[in-house]
């Protein structure tokens, strides 16, 4: 019996749960955002409910989620916030529209999965940062030697990434890929979301979220399966964002950009609309109108630093437009004013320039709605200026922000997020082969 418990534990410590950060629970049900047509005639706001996927126990598909033990959410976050306050092994009533009805469903509570499969094991990690732990998920290939890194960094959104790859998500099917090829895949889970102490993650600032990717880039030496001459860091969004940031103060071999910002993110803010606007219906006299408001509001929320309270005081005219863009001092739906302010205050294009010899590819989707074209060509401007040969940008067709294959930005925006959208693996390939192409012998 000894020797049994001994190597138990023993197991238990390879797949990470003798780590002191407490693993927390999941209701192992997949939700999304609400479509517009389907809350509008229920009058919710974009973020006030979940919708269910599929069918599970006392869960149909298609109920919408609005309240957690009786308490409302507002924002995505905030509903990430009451499922974090819940024990594992216990249950909860989740307030749910079925058919226009509201009910009360009791859903069970459940630890989370562990990720196993005959390529690789987990690690559940965690590293410092801020005074807080913060929970890593690291592959480990179970074939002997040290082995490449491919390490993920998410966008903006404060949404988990503590799921097994099997998982059928955009991120999941993106690491598993490499995962199975025998690399060390890195995810880090943001403040204050699962596992990870901290937060609330609607309040996290930017700099305070970049520490997390420094200190995870950092703890890879600890690591003896590591080859710490070739990690390879994937930036989608914001992602790419962070990535130079922190690439430019601890070395790796290359960066990988998808749909990110290179200029300021007031540039992207006001030149956005002329994109995204008419594929949500709006004339183009509208949209010029909307953007000469836009550049108003966002000046004074960036630039000059002033709250929404003063901006509706002072200029009544962008009341509306500041209400709607920041209510209660929150963007986006659950990230703070402070933290868009930190991505505004950062030069990114500086950032790229400052990275040495790093390797970098820069790729935009074709039909991609969300990011610019220009921002994802200028990553390679910029690395390429300072360090010649050193960056490609390259333009991947039938693909949007998400990686869902596509045939252009009107179809893309039409069943974005929803349903029956298909993985476009083609950005897999091309990801495998420049990697491949630029490791280090």
């Amino acid at each position: 019996m000894r020797v049994l418990l001994c190597g138990l534990c023993a197991a238990m410590a390879m797949i990470g749960l003798a780590s002191p950060l407490a693993r927390k629970g999941t209701f192992g049900v997949p939700f999304r955002a609400a479509p517009e047509e389907v809350r509008t005639p229920l009058k919710l706001g974009a973020q006030e409910a979940l919708q269910v996927v599929s069918d599970s126990g006392s869960l149909k598909a298609n109920d919408l989620v609005v309240a957690v033990n009786g308490r409302r959410f507002k924002a995505f976050a905030d509903f990430n916030d009451m499922v974090r306050s819940l024990a594992s092994g216990t249950s909860a009533q989740l307030t749910v529209l079925r058919n226009g009805k509201e009910q009360e469903v009791t859903v069970p509570f459940r630890a989370k999965p562990l990720d196993e499969t005959d390529k690789y094991v987990t690690l559940y990690d965690e590293v410092t940062s801020s005074g807080h732990q913060i929970r890593t998920f690291i592959t480990r290939p179970k074939s002997p030697g040290k082995h490449p890194v491919f390490f993920w960094i998410q966008g903006i959104g404060t949404g988990s990434v503590d799921f097994p790859l099997s998982t059928k998500n955009y991120i999941a099917p993106f690491v598993k890929a490499f995962a199975d090829d025998d690399y060390v895949t890195v995810r880090v889970e943001k403040p204050g979301v699962g596992d990870s102490e901290g937060g609330p993650a609607k309040l996290v600032g930017y700099d305070e979220e970049l520490d997390i990717y420094r200190q995870t880039l950092k703890a890879l030496d600890k690591y003896d399966f590591v080859d710490r001459s070739n990690v390879f860091i994937f930036g989608h969004s914001m992602g790419g964002c962070h990535a130079p940031l922190v690439a430019s103060e601890i070395p790796v071999r290359g960066i990988i950009s998808y749909g990110t910002v290179s200029n300021s993110w007031l540039e992207w803010t006001i030149r956005s609309p002329r994109i995204q606007s008419p594929l949500g219906g709006k004339t183009l006299a509208e949209v010029d109108t909307e953007v000469r408001l836009t550049t108003q509001l966002y000046n004074y929320l960036y630039n000059e630093k002033k709250s929404v309270d003063w901006i509706k005081t002072n200029h009544p005219e962008l009341k509306e437009l500041a209400e709607a863009t920041s209510p209660d001092g929150i963007m986006l739906g659950d990230r703070s004013l402070e933290y868009m302010r930190g991505v505004n205050d950062k030069n990114f294009c500086e950032a790229w320039a400052k990275l040495g010899e790093t390797k970098v590819l820069a790729l935009f989707g074709a039909n991609d709605w969300i990011s610019l074209r220009e921002d994802q060509s200028q990553v390679a401007d910029a690395v390429n200026a300072a360090h010649p040969g050193n960056a490609e940008f390259q333009v991947l067709p039938d693909m949007d922000h998400l990686f869902s294959k596509c045939t252009s930005m009107k179809d893309s925006f039409a069943r974005f997020g929803k349903p029956g959208t298909e993985f476009n693996d083609e950005v897999v390939r091309v990801v495998k082969a420049w990697v491949k192409a630029n490791m280090s012998h």
